[in-house]
């Protein structure tokens, strides 16, 4: 039986475009950088449910820019 993630533990961060992402740090890469995930969409009682005009997009970003830490449900 496959392990189905409940939760991801996310930040805030800025969209560059007037608003903000919801990412998760998927790579460390330095002591001032990480790879990060966005995550868009909805917890469902079935999983999460992707809006696929950005979910799952990465890009590295500094680690000073990552706000509102939390742990986001991915089951409703």
């Amino acid at each position: 039986m496959r392990h189905q993630r409940r939760s991801v533990e996310v930040f805030d961060t800025p969209s560059g475009m007037g608003g903000s992402y919801t990412v998760s740090i998927v790579e460390e890469l330095a002591a001032d950088k990480v790879r990060v995930r966005v995550w868009y969409g909805r917890a469902t009682a079935q999983g999460w449910e992707v809006w696929k005009e950005w979910d799952g997009y990465t890009f590295e970003t500094e680690r000073a820019a990552l706000t509102n830490q939390r742990t986001m449900p991915l089951f409703k």
